[in-house]
């Protein structure tokens, strides 16, 4: 009985496993691609369109990148920054997100080597822009997918080994990609009059970082800077962002790298953008996966207990205090919404989830919360009971 058991597991797991291959197969043919076109102008609205890029673009593992763009009905646009992982060392280079890992169970690995055929399909919340109860309905939308590990700023091809001695070259390229996205950015997005620089996860990273260039080249309109969920502590960053992505931080950001990054990146914003930029960031209490990240990073190995839980969420109530004590435009949305009571973790992302709609903390949702800042200058933070824990 416990042989056939064991077979009946088995044969289950595999024919699961089979099920979900031929379903992304199937997706493959059925998921309506982006179209290419040559000219912005000629687009409809609320379609996402591919736009091929010049210039030294490559994903980690030298295939295609390249943009989308969703045009709206207005003149305010949102420059979003994908999320998707980090690359700090070979090890970790060596263990990209591949879809097997999902299907198999197993560590779903730490960065998207290029861009997923399906990822399109995975975005909502804020993305949605034709939908009436987003706050960003009828905006624009440029979207930079994330594909090299390096939180956008990479400008090195690492050559690493695999466990077993394989060699193979990462492509440390989110430098040259922001960059040649950028020039497009800019030969088609003229004066918007609100301009939102956005990211959830790494993205909310690139955002903070490229913030300053964006802003800059944009000084007539209003500037909003948005990082979602982007808090991860290791006193390795300075050594990885130039070292390892050979970003030359300090020369290309105007500030230094520290063990608190995005802590760093939005100081820094306080005094680098315009004096009327805002600086929001949002944030899910125990984020399970920021905790799962900053253990690899700091080579945690021992178990994600509640006590390892509850050291991320005081580093990054920390930081969120320490932000909204000395940045006069700076403003946070902190909830513990989701939260399962058994793991005592909370979800990642809210920007392109349909969380984005849902989460709501102390009768305030994040999309008002959000839509309030930017649309109608009702700028306030939520969650403020967090920080006195």
């Amino acid at each position: 009985m416990r042989k056939l058991a064991k077979i009946t597991i088995f044969t289950g797991v595999g024919l699961l496993g089979l099920i979900l291959i031929a379903v992304v197969m199937i997706s493959a043919f059925v998921i309506k691609r982006p179209t290419t076109i040559p000219e912005l102008a000629d687009v409809k609205p609320y379609k996402w369109n591919k736009m091929n890029l010049g210039g030294n673009v490559i994903s980690s593992d030298g295939s295609e990148y390249f943009l989308w763009n969703k045009k709206g009905e207005n003149n305010n646009w949102i420059i979003f920054f994908s999320g998707g992982g980090a690359s700090w060392d070979a090890k970790s280079a060596a263990h990209p997100i591949k879809l097997m890992n999902f299907i198999t169970g197993g560590d779903t690995g730490n960065y998207f080597p290029g861009i997923p055929f399906y990822m399109l399909s995975l975005l909502q919340g804020m993305m949605d822009t034709d939908n009436p109860a987003n706050p960003f309905h009828g905006w624009n939308v440029v979207y930079l997918p994330y594909t090299t590990g390096d939180f956008h700023i990479g400008n090195h091809n690492a050559e690493y080994s695999k466990e077993d001695g394989t060699p193979f070259t990462m492509h440390y390229n989110g430098s040259n990609n922001v960059r040649s996205s950028l020039d497009w950015i800019y030969a088609n997005v003229n004066n918007p009059g609100k301009l939102l620089i956005a990211g959830e996860s790494a993205g909310g990273f690139g955002s903070a970082f490229w913030a300053k260039e964006i802003a800059s080249h944009y000084k007539d309109s209003e500037i909003y800077q948005y990082s979602d969920s982007s808090f991860l502590q290791s006193d390795k960053w300075p050594n990885v962002v130039d070292q390892e992505w050979h970003a030359d931080f300090t020369k290309t950001f105007g500030y230094k790298a520290e063990p608190d990054i995005i802590g760093a990146a939005f100081t820094a914003n306080g005094h680098l953008l315009p004096a009327n930029a805002v600086l929001l960031q949002s944030y899910s209490l125990f984020d399970e996966v920021l905790i799962h990240f900053q253990n690899k990073i700091n080579d945690y190995s021992g178990p994600q207990n509640q006590q390892n839980i509850d050291a991320w969420s005081q580093q990054m109530r920390t930081s969120v205090r320490t932000l909204a004590a000395s940045l006069p435009n700076y403003y946070y949305y902190l909830t513990d919404y989701g939260l399962d009571k058994e793991k005592g973790t909370t979800s990642h992302t809210f920007a392109t989830r349909d969380t984005f709609y849902q989460a709501e903390q102390d009768g305030i949702k994040l999309l008002n919360w959000l839509g309030d800042a930017v649309n109608h200058h009702k700028r306030y933070s939520v969650g403020s009971k967090f920080l006195e824990k």
